[in-house]
């Protein structure tokens, strides 16, 4: 009698809700062929499954809907193997403080349309950095640089200032056709001696031509 009692106060073992299987290909739409128990299921990733299986991967299937299996996460990967994160739709990492992306190898940001950095503050630090883009456009109120050797190649250059300084200690440029200058005044002194030569060279002036000097020579 005191065993058929206890039979009666134990609970029947409940129905297993979750069991693992190897994902024997992937289908269209987040399906998976999964086999599992003995048998080949159709089951879908369940949303909270970042990682997108791959075939081989061992996994935890859900039964909790026997009609819709559903894919709850991935237990292991052949060794090797990377992954791969994938969502529906627009994806947000959000934190309270700071988020770190760190990678031992290589780190790539790729998007098809745009690709936007937000922040009161940018800070790149590199031993290269390459810059490839059909057309650029820097907008800012002030802009400072230094380098050790700047090296500009290019068709053509134009600028646009209010107000230009340029100190150097030696300075060299080489016209091949023609040097145009327009200017209100043109101011040029030089602490040791001045050189103008040419095939033809030409001065001229509406009003007044001077020369002073304790010396003019002249032919």
């Amino acid at each position: 009698m005191t065993s058929t009692v206890a039979e009666l106060r134990t609970p029947p073992p409940a129905e297993t809700s979750e069991t693992t299987g190897t994902v024997l290909a992937l289908l269209h739409d987040d399906m998976l062929l999964v086999a599992c128990a003995g048998t080949r299921l159709t089951c879908r990733r369940a949303f909270s499954c970042l990682i997108a299986p791959e075939i081989g991967d061992r996994v935890i299937v859900s039964h909790v809907e026997p009609q819709r299996p559903h894919v709850l996460a991935i237990l292991d990967r052949p060794h090797g193997r990377g992954a791969c994160i994938r969502v529906g739709g627009d994806l947000l990492l959000e934190s309270s403080s700071h988020i770190h992306i760190r990678a031992e190898q290589g780190l790539q940001l790729h998007a098809d349309n745009d690709l936007a950095l937000h922040g009161k503050r940018l800070a790149l630090d590199a031993d290269e950095a390459t810059l490839v883009a059909r057309k650029a456009s820097i907008n800012c109120a002030e802009f400072e640089g230094r380098a050790g050797a700047l090296r500009l190649i290019g068709k053509s250059l134009e600028s646009v200032f209010e107000r230009v300084v340029h100190i150097a200690k030696t300075s060299f440029r080489t016209v091949e056709t023609v040097d145009h200058l327009r200017c209100a005044h043109l101011d040029y002194a030089a602490s040791e001696a001045v050189r103008l030569h040419g095939k033809h060279t030409l001065l001229t002036a509406e009003r007044l031509a001077k020369l002073d000097a304790q010396q003019i020579h002249l032919g």
